[in-house]
């Protein structure tokens, strides 16, 4: 079975009836890729052309957009991507640099690579499959609006306290991030992907002046950088299974057995929890009984059992009514199915 669920710390974090606990969940790829690939060598093939490359300057002069800029965010997003690839358990990247592939400098994707060049570098770097970044291109929003706030100010003179309208000013600084990639399987001389990612990150800050405002902004390059390396998380997101982080509830109130398991879950004793949950679903209160039946599927879920997770959740939400358990059976399924995908993506 293939391990997706990890608890990453110990601490709750209570409300009302429930404790809440950090869970690391390994989640299945947007795509399958041919399990044949393992490793992988990234490319930055957005530099363009000598020739468009004057023309793409240019241009950049006349919109205001920053090439520069561009040619580092693509370097943060190929970064990106190595770095969550290399974090998940179905590749291993390295990042290739030096090689004289150019691209078209612009959101338009130039024209596959030669395969003879995809072989050779392939067999140079002793990888299965190339990724190449062939497009990258961002656009920067930027505005400050003054809006009038009411303020209590008080009088130097009376030292009495009036309010007074005064200005106050809103920065926002927006980056839309455009990256294609390609994926070149030598192999079979197949593309098994071709994507454009698109993303964007807001950044806003609001002071009662103008300068303080932008100044609490990050600046324009940083930002670029910043949603370049973004972008590149997100095609790692799209192409390869990916831990997250999320949390799972169980009730720790109503009983005082519920709130006794809640010890032996902190200290990762999940035998003795189990026995007093089981206990307590044979309650003749079924509220009790139905947020024992919830833990239970909380508990087997944990331990990578959605089958028995999914069938004491259905307990809970049909026989005692626990309509949080209703919930629950859906988050499960997804589970169930996930696993499948995880299987077909990761085991040999």
């Amino acid at each position: 079975m293939v391990l997706s669920v990890l608890i990453v710390t110990i601490c709750f974090s209570t409300s009302c009836s429930i404790s809440s606990v950090p869970i690391e969940i390994l989640v299945p790829a947007e795509i399958n890729i041919t399990k044949q690939i393992k490793h992988v060598g990234i490319i930055n093939r957005t530099i363009p052309a000598k020739k468009r490359k004057i023309v793409n300057i240019l241009e950049g002069f006349i919109t205001g957009e920053s090439i520069f800029s561009d040619r580092m965010g693509a370097e943060n997003c190929v970064n990106g991507l190595a770095e969550k690839l290399n974090t998940s358990p179905r590749f291993a990247a390295i990042i290739i640099k030096g090689e004289m592939v150019r691209g078209s400098g612009t959101r338009t994707f130039p024209p596959t690579m030669n395969w003879r060049k995809v072989e050779d570098i392939c067999r140079r770097y002793n990888i299965d499959a190339l990724i190449s970044l062939e497009t990258f291109d961002s656009n920067i929003h930027f505005n400050v609006k003054k809006k009038y706030k009411t303020k209590k100010i008080k009088s130097q003179n009376s030292g009495e306290k009036k309010k007074v309208k005064v200005p106050k000013y809103y920065a926002h600084l927006g980056i839309d991030v455009n990256s294609g990639w390609r994926i070149y399987d030598p192999s079979a001389k197949l593309i098994v992907d071709m994507n454009t990612f698109r993303d964007r990150k807001n950044w806003r800050n609001s002071d009662y002046s103008r300068k303080d405002a932008v100044r609490g902004l990050p600046g324009k390059r940083d930002a670029i950088n910043v949603s370049g390396y973004n972008a590149g998380v997100q095609y790692g997101i799209r192409i390869s299974p990916t831990w997250v982080n999320m949390s799972r509830d169980f009730y720790v109130k109503g009983d005082s057995g519920l709130k006794n398991a809640k010890r032996y879950v902190r200290n990762g004793d999940w035998e003795r929890a189990i026995n007093i949950w089981e206990k307590l679903t044979k309650n003749v209160d079924m509220k009790i009984a139905g947020r024992a039946s919830y833990n239970l599927a909380f508990a087997y879920e944990i331990m990578g059992d959605f089958n028995k997770a999914y069938r004491w959740a259905r307990r809970s939400y049909s026989e005692f009514g626990n309509k949080k358990a209703g919930r629950y059976m859906k988050t499960i399924r997804d589970r169930i199915t996930d696993e499948y995908l995880l299987q077909d993506q990761l085991e040999d």
